[in-house]
């Protein structure tokens, strides 16, 4: 929930843990945000040193109560600047404060180097991950002089929605004219992202001749999970600005009067009925005709992920969170929802994820603008809506059971309504995903 409420809310969130329980609870949690690029802040209790080795979060001690101000503006800070979870410790034991590093500067030999492969290339892609979140303008307008096409990792999803030289999701989900237009690229720069075998398909996606450049603020990230031939440390922002003025002359790059066409172009597409069944492509594309355009998507990892993130349209970056985690996608949802009220949050679950959830009470109770989409390809649960009672709820079988959507849209919203989605098989698009540990690539 608070990971969700962070990073859709573009602020960071308080979570307030107890000891023993609530951190042991907890710390699961934050591994799974390490490449999330969180800003969180944790008050917790005194944690010894030893239950902080499975954490990546940033420790700050509150000394005495004349300095928690001061302390908790400074850990806000930290959290904002390194997109990264902080953990407030009380109690008379606990250690000094753990000084975080400084964001790296651009060396400027690298920025020298990285203006220099822009120039030369005649299609360069810019890829953005979350860790770019914050210089999705200065990197549109440093394609715009590049002639650069833009694309994200599934993490920075949303980024450029508006822009139209915006090719989507780079990746296991890319999309086959996505993935023809990478592999033509002869330059690819990752921005805030690891071309990892996630991002790349496991290097599939890129040209061996294309050359690759990658901006972290990390250094350590910097060619971790494939080849490059030029890595920038410092920030993804301040970087991009710093490149445009080596870029006086706008290029025409990628950026020709046809390859705009075929951006421009989508495909429609028919998909085979089942009696009893629906589609989960011809049901999201239903259920993206019939939502506002001011959404907030949540979608838990699974086999519904592929489906849902390739048929629903998000207004910008803010507007997309995946939760890395089955189980999960239901807090994930609350948490969109209590951060962006004017925003109608929907989260994507599997059948198995929703009987897992320990949240329904709690949606239940808050009374919050959630939809929650339960796909199940599976002939053996009984309607979701059964697992709570008071909920509005509906089994969508066919098109003509998307009116309870409608019904629901035209109300209030003042409770959440659960759609039980009978569909067909959803795990066609797995095969990359069956040779990926983890979607390191949520990046």
């Amino acid at each position: 929930m608070a990971v969700t409420y962070a990073r859709t809310g573009h602020q960071p969130a308080l979570l307030l843990l107890e000891q023993p329980h609530g951190w042991a609870a907890a710390v699961p949690g934050l591994n799974l945000i390490d490449y999330g690029d969180i800003p969180l802040l944790v008050l917790s209790p005194e944690v010894h040193s030893g239950d902080l080795a499975a954490s990546p979060a940033s420790t700050l001690h509150l000394p005495d109560k004349q300095q928690v101000s001061v302390m908790i503006t400074r850990a806000a800070r930290t959290a904002q600047d390194h997109h990264r979870p902080v953990l407030l410790r009380t109690g008379p034991n606990a250690a000094a404060a753990d000084e975080s590093p400084k964001a790296p500067t651009p060396d400027a030999t690298a920025l020298k180097d990285l203006s220099a492969l822009l120039l030369k290339a005649h299609r360069p892609i810019f890829i953005a991950g979350r860790g770019a979140a914050s210089a999705a303008a200065p990197l549109e307008r440093l394609a715009e002089q590049a002639g650069a096409l833009l694309a994200t990792t599934l993490g920075g999803h949303g980024m450029f929605s508006s822009n139209p030289w915006n090719i989507g999701i780079a990746g296991t989900l890319a999309s086959p004219e996505t993935a023809e237009l990478l592999g033509a690229a002869d330059l690819v720069v990752a921005w805030g992202c690891t071309l990892d075998t996630w991002t790349t398909r496991r290097g599939t996606l890129l040209s061996p001749q294309a050359r690759l450049a990658q901006i972290d603020i990390n250094p350590a990230a910097l060619g971790l999970h494939h080849r490059i031939d030029l890595g920038v440390a410092g920030d993804t922002r301040h970087t991009a600005e710093a490149l445009l003025p080596a870029l006086p002359e706008q290029r025409t790059g990628y950026r020709s009067a046809t390859m705009r066409q075929r951006v421009l172009s989508r495909q429609s597409r028919t998909y085979e009925a089942v009696p009893g069944r629906i589609d989960p492509r011809s049901f999201f594309l239903l259920l993206d005709a019939l939502l506002p355009a001011e959404r907030t998507l949540v979608v838990e990892q699974g086999t519904a992920m592929g489906p849902a993130v390739s048929h629903l349209r998000i207004p910008d970056a803010a507007g997309f969170c995946l939760v890395p985690a089955p189980g999960l996608g239901l807090a994930g949802g609350i948490g969109a929802a209590l951060a962006r009220p004017d925003r109608l949050a929907v989260t994507v679950l599997d059948a198995g994820s929703a009987l897992m959830a320990v949240e329904r009470e709690t949606a239940a109770g808050l009374g919050a603008p959630l939809l929650i989409v339960v796909c199940d390809e599976s002939a053996e649960h009984a309607p979701a809506g059964d697992l709570i009672a008071g909920w509005t709820s509906a089994v969508v079988r066919c098109p003509a059971d998307m009116t309870a959507v409608s019904a629901w849209l035209g109300g209030p919203r003042n409770h959440p309504l659960l759609l039980h989605a009978k569909v067909t098989r959803m795990d066609w698009w797995l095969a990359e995903l069956a040779a990926t540990c983890r979607p390191e690539g949520t990046r």
